[in-house]
């Protein structure tokens, strides 16, 4: 299989520009993880289980299936990555999940990390 050599365009979603490369992977791997499975009018299998985990207790089952939930989707959506390793960093009672996650950006074959708060 044949790997692509350039990075996909999207739209950048605050500004409206184009993005382009690993700010498009980060927004992309975003995107993944805080859209629920079924809310997407044209595309109810697409999203992750992540943001489930928002509403439940902070307890040990709960993040590894959060763990396990962000790699399954962000592996299955993201053509341009491959995520080695994601570690809940904080998991607080407001809800608020900061998640870093680590991978392979398959274009430019580089590893990348990036730590994001949902």
């Amino acid at each position: 299989m044949a790997l692509p050599t350039d990075h996909l365009v999207d739209i950048d979603r605050k500004t409206g520009e184009y993005v382009q490369g690993w700010p498009r992977i980060k927004q992309s791997i975003e995107t993944i993880l805080t859209t629920r499975i079924g809310t997407r009018l044209m595309r109810l299998w697409w999203g992750s289980n992540f943001i489930n985990m928002q509403d439940k207790p902070g307890n040990e089952e709960t993040l590894m299936t959060g763990m396990m939930a962000a790699i399954s989707a962000i592996n299955t959506y993201e053509p341009e990555f491959k995520v080695s390793r994601v570690s809940v960093d904080s998991f607080d009672s407001s809800g608020e999940i900061t998640i870093t996650v680590e991978g392979l950006d398959l274009v430019d074959a580089a590893l990348k990390r990036m730590k994001t708060t949902i």
